[in-house]
């Protein structure tokens, strides 16, 4: 199995990136940088300058089982239960809406989340298909794998 991960995080300005980085950054392309930060109007309304000038990045890549697994190590993610609108652009999909699995951690630090699509290998002669019964199967499955 293969994932498709769309992997984002926020810090405050004062923080460096290199903690949110994955280990393997040579697998991942950088989709967004510092100028899609959405967080300094926290700096006005908490008064706490350290909102402002954030830092942000938005990493793609399709990762095999193994980089799948250091890639949740590196940046502490577990998965969520819960529902998502799926993920617009996901690697390896063009540019179509597929089904996700939220990712998250608690670092009080930073707004950091994944959204992932395993990508099962099978044969077409196996008769599995796309339903949405097969990707609750295996979001159970990844949920209970990698929690």
């Amino acid at each position: 199995m293969k994932f498709s991960v769309i992997y984002s995080f926020d810090i405050l300005g004062k923080g460096s990136v290199s903690p949110y980085m994955p280990t393997q950054r040579h697998l991942f392309e950088q989709t967004e940088g510092d100028d899609q930060y959405q967080y300094d109007y926290l700096a006005d309304e908490t008064g706490n300058e350290d909102y402002r000038n954030g830092k942000h990045r938005k990493l793609c890549a399709v990762l095999t089982r193994k980089q799948f697994e250091r890639f949740l190590s590196d940046v502490d993610l577990y998965p969520e239960d819960a529902e998502t609108m799926g993920s617009l652009g996901a690697p390896g999909f063009g540019p179509y809406i597929v089904p996700a699995i939220s990712f998250t951690n608690d670092d009080p630090e930073a707004v950091v989340s994944a959204y992932v699509t395993p990508i099962p290998e099978i044969e077409v002669k196996t008769g599995i298909t796309n339903r949405p019964e097969t990707f609750d199967r295996i979001k159970k499955a990844i949920l209970k794998v990698f929690d």
